[in-house]
């Protein structure tokens, strides 16, 4: 995995903790296959928004 990857992972979970929020160990591995090219975008977010019934 490239260094700045993992770099900005780290800066984006800093700043939401900043916030008071918290990114689950689930969450920055699906923004790792993101950022490198593994998943689309629209995967990503079919991870992350529940579907609304």
């Amino acid at each position: 995995m490239p260094h700045s990857i993992e770099r900005s992972i780290e800066a984006a979970e800093v700043s939401l903790r900043m916030e008071g929020l918290s990114v689950t160990e689930t969450c920055k591995e699906l923004c790792r296959k993101l950022l490198a090219g593994e998943i689309t975008l629209e995967q990503y977010l079919a991870h992350i928004i529940p579907e609304r019934g």
